[in-house]
């Protein structure tokens, strides 16, 4: 098995878990709808997440073409993206059924925003590795969307409002959705 291979196993594996993570939670949620109090803000995140774990397992592919010779920096820069990426897919949602009374927004302020936090941080990392490892430039429309990825997070955890943080979260779900749909090669 040559080397990319290994390491697309590791990707692989870690993304897999985070997948698990969100349709777990969804599914905890979804549960409790009768008893608890549901929020939309928490389940874009949610979303999101999903969306950005899909695009970059789909992205993986791209990897075998570009980078002949992995160094450890590389692939401890390219396995940051998948365990933040994890790392949110965890905090976003609970891990447990809400109890009655309980309100999904109260439990997204207490560990959600720290999975919104690793979300800036993920798109950190992709704008690294996307100049690193890929050689993109710095006026690009990847990287664009990738320092609006690390910005509209920050703006959420920033602002206590409620109005910013919808308008923060619906702008961050149409940039993930478009730039999966435009940005995303449509065949390898």
């Amino acid at each position: 098995m040559d080397t990319f291979r290994w390491i697309s196993v590791a990707f692989s594996m870690i993304l897999g878990l985070g997948v698990t993570r969100i349709l777990s939670g969804a599914i905890l949620v979804f549960r409790s709808r009768r008893r608890a109090t549901l929020d939309w803000i928490p389940l874009a995140w949610a979303f999101s997440t999903f969306v950005l774990q899909l695009q970059f397992w789909w992205a993986v592919i791209e990897l075998a073409r570009v980078e002949r010779v992995w160094t450890l920096f590389d692939f401890l820069t390219m396995i940051a993206v998948p365990l933040l990426l994890f790392a949110a897919a965890a905090l976003v949602l609970p891990a447990e059924e809400l109890e009655a009374g309980e309100r999904l927004d109260d439990e997204f302020q207490h560990d959600g925003r720290f999975g919104v936090l690793c979300l800036s941080a993920y798109a950190a990392v992709a704008l690294f590795a996307d100049w690193r490892i890929f050689g993109a430039g710095l006026v690009s429309a990847p990287t664009a969307v990738l320092a609006a990825e690390i910005l509209l997070p920050l703006v959420f955890v920033v602002h206590s409002g409620r109005g910013a943080r919808a308008m923060a979260t619906a702008l961050y779900v149409l940039l993930v959705l478009s730039s999966s749909l435009f940005l995303s090669p449509r065949a390898y």
